[in-house]
């Protein structure tokens, strides 16, 4: 029976919200709406637990909870719902309205304990307004919190480490590692099975499913388990919940496991229950933050799943096993269900289910779409029989391991009985006994018993029998990301999956980006004709964040089980940006120059390239915008290093002579002096002991290799405990003669060295005749530069998606046209020779410098611990004075290599913007310049000019065209910003003469049209938020609105939009 409910006044100041948002004042608003069907029932269990008046969603997802008090709350009323509010970790606000104040809250904060002082206890607290004042301030409000200007406000209060599920995981990962510490520990296998059971205990206790007694005023019922914790109390509750409930919970035997839970045992989870430190036995105040009839599902099951990398973490990180973040999961079902709502009356597979996390989704979400579907009264039986029927029918799990099977039938029956009231399932138990089916089929694993629904089967996927005939509609789930370079497991399970899939199904998986970026260009060419891949998101730039154990970041492929169309087909690649609007990780915003489609003949074309391969086109499309694809063309059409270098490795491998200037190589290895055994023969030392060595390590500065970085190779070999009379491999002494170009390994140094020196593998050298010594300069100088950076950062592997590392082979594609070639500048020779003078000249005076720091020094004396602070100050000098000539150098790089004015804006903004703010390590790095506002970042041009910056690289270039074109119209820029939208503007005009930029402040009424304009075009899809590009053609007038970050606000930005405005004029026959 619908319920009416009488709505406050506050509450209805709410209702007035902004575009892409929507507030509901009643709990069957939100029940009626099919766009919250994956929020429907944590929002229900909120409204019934907190007594909510409203909530409010931006792009259908919760984010702010309200709730009116007839009377004043108590500090002691405020953190009681503060804490139930946290659990849940959902939305990020929680408004506490009473009659004289309104109190704001943070779901990112964790609470403390309400016996502690005023101020520590309300830590979470925001602010406080009078009820008038938070009336006045609503729109204001929901309009910081759908920019996420509120969250940086208030930055301190809304961390992403302080959510439930961080403290909930690390204070479960503290009571494993105490259970089987010591010689009475646990196996991690058995202490993964007896917290299994735990949590669910303290899940029928929290929601009141069972009972142990009647609860004292304050005391919570996992508080009570707590107090009355006791080995036989215990065992006595998990019989009795084996005989009510059935499940796969209780399928070990339960008498033998008894026997090894031991005194310390029941200590640990006594201190972990009670909620003090497990790991130092530290007793609090007896806080429980926590409250298991508030946290999702979804969350448990993500939580568990890292569980898994303990149970054997070599075995697990051999099989590529990690955990998958319930945001990311829920992604990676948002992306399958795209387009494609019907989806959801088919059947699903995940082919390595690990916790469960894609099926808890998936569950809930048919779940509450049937609900959904129901007109009247759904009795117990008829919902019980419908979401049996969905376990039954609709999906499927598989993995290898039995405790991951256990844990997904866990996180199954969480989501299972989360769709029922406490006394309607009393009732059913005490009626039918056994409200859990079983539903693990152990396969042939003997002694087990059968399952009832086998929803969950322990077998290998990959195996040719593991469901043979069976097809499904949907594929999706995490593979095993185990293997290097281009033999990864995953792909195995990318080749599988069309085998299982009906024609024209969807497969979605989360998958290692090693998969798109490392040498697989086979593997490529045959599966993108056996698929229809329809979309990549590359997830790169959110790595560190994601997956903070795993091997390489992640992407999500969605492909069809259909032949492409070679010709005509396009794959759309989305690599979303860092954005802190997804403060808790539950959305992912994505830039429109984030966005592009790839032709599939481009891709299968470049997998036959060596210039080019596959890898490199997928890599330039993370970073790299249109206007980024003609410049790295343009240099991959040139000369590559690799035209004049012989490889050493290669050289032996396939028996061949040195046919090139130069060569290429690694470093001498030497022998341990502590073994006795080599599996080759080892090499006499061919060089005197005294002679120079370089380390790695100590080695802190590059361009120019100095005779005081230097040890003696004797030194070297004593320091480090290795044998002086022979070596492991011993190089070509060529690669140790002067000149010749040093590079660390990754590429992190590169210097020029005019001395002959010895060096480790670590290190490798291109090494040359003494005629090319100043070409060898120039390539030290060059190889440091932005240009040459620029390209690398657009095209390997690893740098700006994982680590800042370049492979040898990616080092050798960079282009390096040697001077008089054709096409570069006509002073190519005379600018080497500049170079090499620089060099020369900075190598006198930082000699001089040193031996003004230290006359009397003796060779490599500064490096001597009683001399640190006069090495402190030669670091420091010598960086200052090798920074200057380089600086010195980087315009006559540009210059060698012909570029353009545009183009080298381009290259600065990538090595100034892009690549610092790639790969963020935290949430709140300062190196994420892109999110700066453009009036104050400190990144010039743009500290210097703000916007204007783009407004005038946009004109110049524009006006450049019409002077080409012949045309007597000129266009001039105006723009500026509102603070309250967040928004920023740029006019273009079309008039007969050029002006200079005009900053114009934009009107109150204009932002909030404009704000709701970037509002309606924005296009939402669960997780993930398209922003589109706002540009409104009005007469002589082209109005540029995006949000006030420096990534939209660029020079390179300013390139590719007159691309796009040119092109749209041609394209309207306007006369420009």
């Amino acid at each position: 029976m619908k319920t009416t409910t009488k709505i406050s006044d506050l509450t209805k100041a709410h209702e007035v919200a902004l575009s892409g948002m929507m507030f509901y004042s009643t709990l069957e608003s939100i029940q009626s709406d099919l766009n919250l069907i994956g929020y429907v029932s944590v929002i229900g269990r909120a409204w019934e637990e907190l007594r909510l008046n409203g909530v409010l969603c931006i792009d259908c997802r919760p984010v702010l909870y309200f709730k009116e008090h007839g009377i004043p709350l108590s500090l002691k009323d405020r953190l009681r719902l503060q804490n139930l509010f946290w659990n849940q970790g959902v939305a990020n606000i929680l408004v506490l309205a009473d009659p004289t104040s309104v109190f704001i809250y943070s779901g990112l904060t964790k609470p403390q304990n309400d016996q502690a002082n005023k101020d520590t206890a309300d830590h979470a607290l925001i602010e406080t307004l009078k009820r008038a004042d938070y009336v006045h301030r609503i729109q204001t409000l929901f309009h910081d919190l759908a920019t996420g200007h509120y969250y940086e406000k208030n930055r301190p209060v809304f961390d992403p480490d302080q959510t439930v599920d961080a403290w909930l995981s690390d204070n479960l990962r503290a009571l494993r590692n105490a259970l089987i510490a010591g010689d009475e520990g646990l196996s991690p296998m058995a202490a993964h099975a007896f917290i299994g059971r735990v949590l669910f205990l303290c899940y029928l206790l929290d929601r009141g499913i069972v009972s142990i007694g009647p609860l004292e005023r304050g005391i919570s019922p996992t508080k009570l388990f707590a107090k009355r914790l006791q080995l036989e109390f215990l065992y006595d509750l998990f019989k009795d919940l084996k005989n009510k409930f059935n499940g796969n919970m209780f399928d070990q035997d339960l008498e033998n496991e008894k026997k090894l839970i031991h005194p310390i045992h029941l200590k640990k989870l006594e201190l972990f229950l009670g909620g003090h430190e497990v790991e130092s036995g530290q007793r609090y105040l007896g806080f429980w933050p926590y409250n298991f009839k508030m946290i999702p599902v979804e969350t448990i099951s993500a939580i568990y799943e890292d569980f898994l990398t303990t149970e054997d973490p070599e075995k697990q990180k051999g099989k590529g096993a990690f955990y998958t973040p319930r945001f990311l999961a829920e992604m990676v079902v948002d992306i399958a269900m795209k387009d494609n709502p019907a989806l959801l009356d088919g059947t699903f597979l995940d082919p390595a289910c690990g916790s469960g996390i894609f099926l808890v989704i998936l569950f809930n979400r048919l779940a509450n779409r049937w609900i959904h579907s129901q007109t009247g009264r759904i009795t117990y039986s008829k919902k019980a029989n419908a979401l049996r029927n969905i376990l039954a029918c609709q999906i499927r799990g598989i993995d290898i391991e039995e405790t991951a099977c256990r844990i997904a039938c866990f996180s199954l029956y969480l989501a299972y009985l989360d769709f029922f009231n406490p006394p309607d399932i009393q009732k059913h138990v005490e009626r039918t006994g056994q409200p859990l089916p079983k539903l693990l089929n152990y396969g042939d694993t003997p002694d087990r018993p059968s399952a009832d629904i086998p929803v969950i089967l322990r077998a290998d996927f990959l195996a040719k029998e593991t469901l043979s005939g069976e097809a499904f509609h949907c594929i999706i789930g995490n593979p095993p990301w185990e293997g290097r370079g281009s033999k990864q497991i995953a792909q195995k399970f990318m080749q599988k999956a069309p085998e299982l899939l009906k024609k024209d199904g969807t497969g979605c998986l989360l998958l290692p980006t090693k998969i798109l970026q490392n040498q697989t260009d086979a593997f490529q060419a045959k599966w993108l004709k056996q698929v229809c891949l329809e979309m990549v998101l590359q997830m790169a730039d959110y790595s560190f964040l994601l997956f903070q154990n795993a091997l390489c970041p992640a992407f999500i492929a969605r492909f069809k089980n259909t032949t492409p169309k070679l010709s005509q087909h396009r794959i759309e690649f989305t690599a979303p940006k860092f954005n802190r609007d997804g403060l808790r990780t539950g959305v992912v915003t994505i830039n429109p120059s984030s966005r592009t489609w790839l032709s599939l003949t481009d891709i299968l074309t470049a997998t036959q390239s060596k210039t080019t391969p596959a890898p490199v086109v997928w890599k330039r499309r993370l970073w790299g915008t249109q206007r980024d694809q003609k410049l790295l063309d343009l240099l991959q059409s040139l000369p590559s290093l690799r035209e004049h270098v012989d490889v050493l490795s290669e050289l032996r491998k396939q028996k061949k002579e040195k046919t090139k200037r130069w060569i290429i190589g690694q470093g001498i290895k030497p022998f341990l002096a502590s073994k006795t055994k080599s599996d080759r023969p080892l090499k006499k030392i061919m060089w005197p002991l005294t002679t120079p060595f370089i380390e790695a390590s100590p080695w802190k500065n590059d361009l120019l290799l100095l005779a005081t970085d230097t040890i003696s190779i004797e030194e070297r070999l004593e320091k480090k405990k290795y044998r002086k009379d022979v070596l492991y491999s011993q190089p070509p002494n060529e690669l140790f003669q002067t000149p010749m170009v040093l590079i660390s390994q990754g590429f992190g140094k590169v210097a020029f060295s005019d001395q002959d020196v010895l060096f480790q593998h670590s290190l490798q050298s291109i090494a040359g005749p003494e005629t090319d010594t100043s070409l060898l300069m120039f390539l030290s100088a060059y190889l440091r530069s932005n240009l040459a950076r620029y390209f690398l950062f657009h095209t390997s592997s690893n740098w700006g998606s994982e680590r800042d590392k370049v492979h040898l082979n990616e080092l050798l594609r960079v282009p390096f046209p040697l001077p008089g070639y054709e096409i570069i500048s006509p002073d190519s020779r005379k600018i080497v020779k500049q170079i090499g003078q620089k060099i020369s000249q900075l190598k006198t005076r930082l000699q001089e410098t040193f031996d003004k720091l230290k006359p009397d020094a003796k060779r490599y004396s500064l490096f001597k611990q009683d001399d640190s602070d006069i090495s402190h100050t030669w670091q420091k000098e010598r960086k200052r004075q090798v920074d200057a000539v380089q600086n010195e150098i980087e315009p006559m790089i540009y210059n060698y290599f012909g570029l353009t004015e545009q183009e080298i804006m381009l290259v600065e903004d990538t090595i100034q913007i892009f690549e610092p703010s790639s790969t963020p390590t935290t949430w709140n790095s300062s190196k994420t310049v892109t999110l700066d506002p453009v009036d104050k970042t400190h990144i010039e041009p743009y500290s210097t000019n703000g916007i204007a910056a783009y407004a005038d690289t946009l004109t110049l270039t524009l006006n450049q065209w019409a002077t080409v074109e012949g045309s007597r119209y000129r266009v001039s820029a105006e723009g500026g910003f509102d603070k309250q939208t967040g928004l920023a503007m740029v006019t273009v005009n079309l008039a007969d003469k050029k002006t200079a930029f005009q900053r114009k402040e934009i009107s109150q009424k204009l932002a909030e049209n404009l704000n709701t304009f970037h509002q309606h075009a924005s296009k939402e899809y669960g997780t993930l938020i398209y922003h589109r590009d706002i540009l409104i053609f009005q007469g002589q007038h082209i109005h540029i609105v995006r949000p006030n970050n420096l990534l939209n606000w660029t020079r390179t930005a300013a390139l590719n939009d007159a691309a796009r405005i040119y092109g749209e004029i041609v394209q309207s026959h306007e006369v420009f």
